[in-house]
């Protein structure tokens, strides 16, 4: 899988746009993983214009009366089926 935050792939020509796909994760690379599996799912080779951002959200604990804090990772990106492109 070939991934950038790039919006294009030098050598490429992006032949198929498949959609955003958005990876979810406790840490960075579990949600850039995220990401990958779900465009993989899709028939794509390639997601292009990756970013990463985190969210501080809270879980109450009913039983306990008090709420944890977590942090959770978002990768997003556009899924695309790309070829080379053959030089000339």
């Amino acid at each position: 899988m070939i991934t950038t935050t790039t919006d294009n792939l030098e050598g490429f020509k992006i032949v198929k746009y498949l959609g955003v796909v958005i990876g979810y994760g406790d840490d960075p690379d579990d949600a850039l993983e995220d990401l990958i599996d779900i465009a993989k799912n899709l028939g794509a080779n390639a997601i292009i214009g990756i970013r990463i951002a985190n969210e501080l959200t809270t879980e109450i604990i009913s039983d306990e009366n008090y709420a944890v804090p977590e942090l959770t990772y978002y990768a997003y990106g556009t899924a695309v089926v790309v070829e080379k492109v053959e030089k000339k």
